[in-house]
């Protein structure tokens, strides 16, 4: 007798039952048939996976076999289009390291030659700047004795004039007065001077006797108590202003009493006026350009100062008839002329 297993699907248990003999095999239980299916995706899906990998490997495969190619053809190209110009540049370079090399010892004896010759000129530079002191200093030697010779030849010249004036003044007072028509200039050469003085010698015996009354003026001449007194009323200095009195046969006038200030200042200009009252022999004693001393005076307050140390002629002020030292080479505006009325 045959058993026939049945399946309960509640209690989970098998029932054998007896079975007929005309049964054909045995009836399959259930969990094999699950079983059998997993086995069956189990396998669909790793032969899924393995024709996926394999597709992914043969991908791969062929992108690097690609990538190679493409590598070996870039390896190519750069090799055929830049390795001849690496090549020359590197040869240049190789050339120039080489001639760098080669040039290093005449570059060193250059660059000593150009430190020496540096050396050198700074040397000649500092004897240059010396030799430049030295013609500075002997240049301001050179204008300071310049200027120190031409004060003393101004000097000397004035001293000249002075010592003329005198002469001439001499003369003028032996003879009454008279003087020569062309009457010596600060150019005149000894021997025009010279000529002159032999002229006035003798013409002295033909002129009028001293102390003859006269009251007769040049024009343009003013009379005053028997002189006469010219205004000039063009700008010089004290020399200037003297021989052009003596060249108009006069000499730069000389007041002597309140009276004769007084008139002069009436007609002097409005303008400062040189008088001939001058200390150029000694500082301080002031004397006239007759020869004659100072007895009257008319002095500003505080005058005379010397400011400056060069204040050795002396001028009228206008507006108060004062006197005032002043410098010979200074410019006055006016000057006043004197000289004995005539017959």
């Amino acid at each position: 007798m045959e058993l026939e297993a049945k399946w309960n699907g509640s209690s989970e248990q098998v029932e054998f039952s007896r079975m007929s003999p005309r049964s054909q095999g045995f009836t399959k239980l259930p969990g094999q048939k699950t079983c059998r299916k997993t086995v069956l995706l189990f396998i669909f899906v790793l032969l899924i996976s393995v024709a996926l990998w394999g597709t992914l490997l043969f991908l791969f495969l062929t992108r690097f076999k690609e990538i190679a190619q493409d590598l070996e053809k870039l390896q190519e190209f750069c090799a055929y289009h830049n390795d001849s110009g690496i090549v020359t540049i590197i040869s240049q370079l190789q050339r120039d390291q080489w001639n760098l090399k080669n040039n290093v010892p005449q570059l060193s004896k250059a660059l000593n030659k150009l430190q020496e010759d540096q050396t050198t000129m700074k040397s000649k530079a500092s004897q240059i700047d010396q030799q430049l002191d030295r013609l500075e200093a002997d240049k301001t030697a050179f204008k300071s004795q310049v200027l120190n010779e031409k004060n003393t030849a101004t000097q000397a010249r004035e001293k000249l004039q002075e010592e003329i004036e005198k002469l001439w003044t001499e003369f003028q007072r032996a003879n009454g007065w008279r003087v020569l028509p062309s009457s010596p200039s600060p150019t005149s050469t000894a021997s025009q001077l010279s000529q002159g003085l032999d002229r006035l010698e003798e013409d002295h015996t033909t002129m009028p006797t001293q102390g003859s009354v006269c009251t007769n003026c040049p024009e343009d001449w003013q009379l005053f108590q028997k002189k006469c007194y010219f205004f000039g009323k063009e700008s010089k200095t004290w020399s200037q202003a003297k021989f052009a009195c003596i060249n108009l046969q006069g000499r730069l006038v000389s007041i002597k009493s309140k009276e004769e200030q007084a008139f002069l200042t009436q007609k002097a200009s409005q303008k400062g006026s040189w008088i001939g009252l001058r200390d150029l022999d000694t500082e301080g004693e002031f004397t006239w350009v007759d020869g004659s001393p100072l007895t009257y005076s008319n002095w500003s307050p505080g005058e005379p100062n010397n400011e400056g140390e060069g204040e050795d002629c002396v001028a009228m002020r206008a507006y108060n008839g004062r006197w005032n030292d002043a410098y010979c080479r200074g410019q006055q505006d006016s000057w006043i002329c004197e000289k004995p009325a005539t017959c």
